[in-house]
């Protein structure tokens, strides 16, 4: 057998190893977070959210078409992740056989095996990879894209000077160009193929000047990364000047560079091609349509305006489409601008912290030791609390969270980081010494997706504000401070810098939790000119300042942005998995076949102990059964609000995918911020009415820089406008009461109810606004009154996702039926936290969906419960409804059902142990407190006790009362 077959079938097998584990584990269905819009864009054909995967929705659906045998259409999508997972750790098991066989000598055959299959087990079990893997995400794609660039990119050093070479970057321009419609990872390997291309000339710097048109443009074309809205316009350019010095030049020794700068050009073109995809389909109005992202080639009038087809920047009819690549919606700001003020504190991101911290993730790629949490509870202040750091159990043996075990310890951290990229270091520096060249492009690719992406990314912790409300809150303290002067009342004080106040205020509180009520942190500068200020308003009778705003810890686990990272990071162990082999070649011949056996099977081993359990989504039916559950608590032709991915994104998929409920109209508020979405609602059905037309959305409706001044923008605004409204509605009311009372019907029964759902919205708005009439009104504010006082034949619901205080004060008039709260249209008289108990116990217990969850099928994260407790508050106050004598066991029920999906949460075991004590049970309600105490931790842990603790000091007494009145 060749080395050439054996590399093959070491990397086929490894491939089929992770595709039968992808096979076993894939989710059935849809997942959380962006999966749902993703297979609800493809099944569409529709525009997900900026800056779009034009290639992949094509791709998916081109997929989804290919596999009718396959029922679930989720299911379909998921398939393709897993496909391109296991031809991912392909690629990198011959990848590392490769590398191997270019940078030894005289290695054995087990060497080069052992290395590939290891490196192929570490990726195809590490955390973050299997998790994209098993579910419909363009991460693994995109990884196996950047890995076939990064491959070409080392083969290409085999055949520079030959036509091969020129193809082999050609090849690689099309991959780089066409992944950016995946994904714009696809262009994070590409500088390192450039500085390898430099490298291989033998003289880098005489290169660089003597090759200047092949240098040139690329430094061009990669403006699709730096400035997107400008790539077309200047490649379009790019390719004609070339292509006239390509005839201007034949006999120019820049000619065979520019030959390869036009093909190259013309490739990338061809590869940004997938992008047209974008504003042709949002032309035709799909119903997911994110940004609008449409080109309006004609004018008013319909006629097709020539000028409009060419792509310049400051064409006004591609401008939503250039706003949609440049990720408009989520700021104003690059990327690139945002990474040169750090919104975290540096060791937060380098090292373990929830959510953000590259160490952290490091670790828990190939561990049960997870990153964990963190808890806020002041501005800028968190805390470890072990209820939001439960162990990772594996048999019987608990491996506490990071967090947990050295969260405070910032020097272990440091030593743990150190140790494991060192490693990292140690295997490219053998490279190194082997093959410059090679070393060089390692580092550089695992530099670039590791260290850059960390700075690009810029994640933040919770401990700072960001840039924007930074400035903004030293320039209204000044102003104030300011004004205090000029009137006399105060003298001038020189503004704190925010984040230096930040943690001045944290020190102080983590010095108190301690014990140390002096904290050193209230001597700095930043305090004691805090403290002035403070002392300022006060003499001055004005209300004192709040502290900065720090922008909110990342909402989720952001490790698949480091992805490209942990690829390298598996490719690169394996490399060094066969340098320490070859060592033992050398040293202990008969040690190496053992050895090599040994360190692949550990090194799937485990990974594979480590993150099976949680990546195991063969039942995970949940997400699913979640927007059912969701959308069947919704009355007939409802308007329901959500706020967040989770509420929103598996909707679309129930209703564009499954077909379930269609009739529902689904409001997003985050997204009810912006004028498309708004003026969608004219337009897409289930159609709404607004009193705003498409002009006045945008002039008035929609807050932005050109209206933040105007009056209406303010809540003082509302406020007023609802107080003059409420008597003259007042009166309305009455009149058309008596004109009811008197026998007229038809039209006065629907204008009375009209004004009474008006004056309910007025008088909510009114109570709502008062407290808070000094602030802006957002436009999600308006988008709730504005439908609610002008669709009177919708229901109005809010999902219990979403916070009550985005409902406008209308919160009070709101009773909850399942998974949502109903607006009692026209009721005056408030019916605050209640429930419409028959209703929401129908649909717990003959409509909802469960499957998988409570019954040890289906593995659910902390992210995911978090979501589901809204399932245990229905629980809850069902049970808490039935706290009569006769009823408490049909409350219990509904507790046990809270039990068996949720066995840490332990509310429920308190709950029920009041109604046993109200049924006159005490057994059973100590029971009840026992079981939970053997699950619960931290807080509810402590509750717990206490309350058994009070039940049996409760029972000794009356106890002690019985024997005493018997003798």
């Amino acid at each position: 057998m060749t080395d050439r077959i054996a590399k093959h079938l070491i990397a086929g097998f490894a491939a089929l190893i992770a595709l039968i584990t992808y096979f076993i584990t894939v989710a059935p269905t849809v997942s959380f977070w962006d999966c749902g819009e993703f297979i609800a864009s493809a099944h569409t054909l529709g525009i997900p959210h900026p800056p779009g995967r034009p290639f992949f929705i094509l791709f998916v659906r081109a997929i989804m078409i290919c596999l009718p045998m396959v029922e679930e259409i989720a299911k379909r999508a998921n398939y393709i992740s897993a496909f391109a997972s296991a031809a991912a750790v392909y690629v990198t098991a011959i990848f590392v056989w490769d590398l191997l066989a270019r940078l030894t000598k005289n290695a054995s055959r087990p060497v080069f095996m052992a290395a590939s299959l290891s490196a192929g087990l570490l990726l195809m079990f590490s955390d973050t990879f299997w998790f994209n893997a098993v579910e419909a995400e363009v991460y693994n794609l995109i990884m196996l894209v950047m890995l076939l660039i990064s491959y070409l990119g080392l083969h290409y050093l085999d055949c520079k000077d030959e036509k091969r070479g020129f193809q082999y970057l050609l090849l690689i321009c099309y991959l780089a160009f066409l992944g950016i419609g995946f994904h714009l990872f696809a262009m994070l390997v590409v500088p390192a193929v450039f500085v390898l291309v430099l490298l291989a000339g033998g003289n880098p710097l005489k290169d660089l000047v003597r090759r200047w048109p092949l240098w040139v443009s690329g430094t061009i074309l990669c403006s699709v990364v730096y400035a997107i809205s400008n790539f077309l316009t200047w490649s379009l350019i790019l390719l004609v000047v070339l292509l006239v010095a390509w005839f201007a030049m034949k006999k120019s020794p820049l000619h065979k560079d520019i030959s390869l700068s036009l093909a190259l050009t013309a490739i990338a073109l061809i590869g940004f091609s997938a992008h047209l995809y974008i504003p042709i389909r949002s032309s035709l109005n799909p119903t997911i349509d994110e940004n609008d992202p449409e080109i309006n080639i004609r004018n008013s009038d319909g006629k097709l305006q020539i000028k409009n087809l060419f792509p310049y920047r400051d064409n006004e009819s591609w401008q939503a489409f250039y706003d949609y690549l440049e990720r408009k919606q989520y700021g104003s700001e690059s990327m690139i601008s945002r990474s040169f003020y750090r919104r975290s504190q540096p060791e937060n991101q380098f090292l373990v912290f929830p959510h953000m911290g590259y160490g952290g993730y490091q670790i828990a790629q190939y561990t049960p030791f997870k990153p964990g949490e963190v808890t806020y509870y002041r501005g800028g202040v968190y805390s470890v609390d072990p209820e939001g750091n439960a162990p990772v159990v594996r048999g019987s043996v608990e491996f506490p969270t990071l967090m947990m075990s050295i969260g405070e310890n910032k020097a272990f951290q440091a030593f743990v980081f150190l140790l494991i990229n060192g490693l990292l270091l140690w295997t490219v520096f053998i490279a190194f010494k082997a093959n410059k060249n090679i070393g060089i492009y390692l580092a550089l690719l695992y530099g670039f997706c590791s260290f850059g992406l960390l700075w690009y990314l810029n994640f933040s912790d919770g401990t700072k504000p960001e840039r924007r409300d930074h400035d903004v809150w030293i320039k209204e303290m000044q102003y104030y401070i300011d004004e205090l002067s000029n009137r006399g009342m105060a003298t001038k004080i020189n503004v704190p810098n925010p984040n230096e106040l930040l943690n001045a205020w944290r020190k102080i509180n983590n010095d108190y939790n301690r014990g140390e009520k002096n904290s050193t942190a209230r001597q700095s500068s930043a305090w004691q000119n805090w403290e002035k200020i403070q002392a300022m308003f006060e003499s001055a009778g004005v209300q004192k300042p709040s502290l900065p705003d720090p922008v909110h810890l990342e909402v989720r686990n952001r490790d698949y942005f480091y992805t490209p990272a942990f690829v390298f990071m598996s490719l690169i162990y394996g490399l060094g998995i066969g340098f320490l082999l070859l060592g033992i070649q050398k040293k202990r011949l008969n040690l190496l076949m053992p050895s090599s056996i040994a360190i692949a099977l550990l090194c799937g081993a485990v990974p594979l102990f480590a993150n099976y359990k949680e990546h195991n989504r063969g039942n995970l039916w949940v997400p699913w059964d979640y927007a059912y559950n969701l959308l069947m608590s919704c009355e007939p032709n409802a308007i329901l609000f959500t706020n967040g991915d989770n509420d929103t994104f598996p909707l679309w998929f129930a209703q564009e995918v499954a077909g379930i409920r269609r009739d529902v109209r689904v409001v997003n508020l985050s997204l009810g911020n912006t004028d498309w979405y708004i003026k969608q609602m004219l337009d897409n059905e289930p159609i709404l009415k607004l009193s705003y037309d498409r002009v006045g959305i945008d002039r008035d409706m929609v807050l932005s820089e050109k209206n933040y001044e105007m009056s209406s923008q303010r809540i003082e605004y509302w406020v007023k406008k609802a107080e003059q409204a409420i008597p003259t509605l007042t009166r309305q009311i009455e009149i058309l009461e008596a004109k009811l009372d008197s026998g007229e019907g038809g039209k006065v029964a629907e204008e009375l109810f009209k004004r009474k759902l008006w004056l309910q919205t007025y008088t909510a708005l009114k109570e709502w606004g008062e407290p808070r009439k000094y602030g802006i009104m957002q436009t999600q504010y308006k988008l709730v009154v504005d439908l609610t006082m002008n669709n009177p034949d919708k229901p109005i619901h809010v999902s219990t996702t979403v916070g009550l205080s985005n409902a406008v004060g209308l919160d009070k008039y709101m009773v909850q039926k399942g998974m949502v709260w109903d607006l009692v249209k026209g009721e005056l008289t408030p019916s605050r936290d209640s429930m419409d108990v028959e209703r929401t116990a129908y649909l717990v217990d003959s409509v909802f969906k469960y499957r998988g969850l409570g019954d040890g099928t289906a593995f659910i994260n902390s992210e995911t419960e978090q979501l589901l407790f809204n399932y245990n508050s229905i629980y809850i106050r069902l049970a808490m409804s039935q706290r009569d004598s006769a009823t408490v066991e049909r409350g219990l029920h509904y507790l046990d059902i809270g039990i068996k999906q949720f066995p840490s949460e332990w509310r429920n075991y308190a709950v029920a142990s009041e109604l046993l004590l109200i049924a006159g049970d005490k057994p059973r309600a100590e029971e009840y407190l026992e079981k939970g105490l053997k699950v619960a931790a931290g807080v509810g842990a402590n509750h717990l006790r206490q309350q058994l603790n009070m039940l049996k000091n409760r029972e000794d007494k009356e106890d002690r009362e019985d024997k005493e009145n018997r003798e």
